[in-house]
């Protein structure tokens, strides 16, 4: 695999958990009673405690995003 390839990659890596990042975003901004609802039917975890465990996902899964993501592709774009 070539590093135009594996730039490639990480590029589309990038995009693909963007958009997965950004619908459950939106989700959580214009759906939150319907998914607190869902997601405590599935796991039976109260629909109360959904909206402080959504906040942390969100700020987990975009930390990683960027660390594994982000970073590698910027790191990949500025050598090559």
């Amino acid at each position: 695999m070539t590093m135009a390839e594996v730039t490639a990659v990480f590029g589309w890596m990038l995009v693909i958990n963007v958009a997965v990042y950004t619908l459950a975003a939106v989700m959580i901004i214009f759906a939150r009673d319907w998914t607190a609802k869902l997601e405590a039917r599935i796991t039976g975890v109260p629909a109360k405690e959904w909206p402080r465990l959504f906040i942390a996902y969100l700020s987990r899964y975009k930390i990683a995003i960027m660390v594994f993501n982000l970073a590698p592709w910027l790191a990949l774009r500025v050598v090559f």
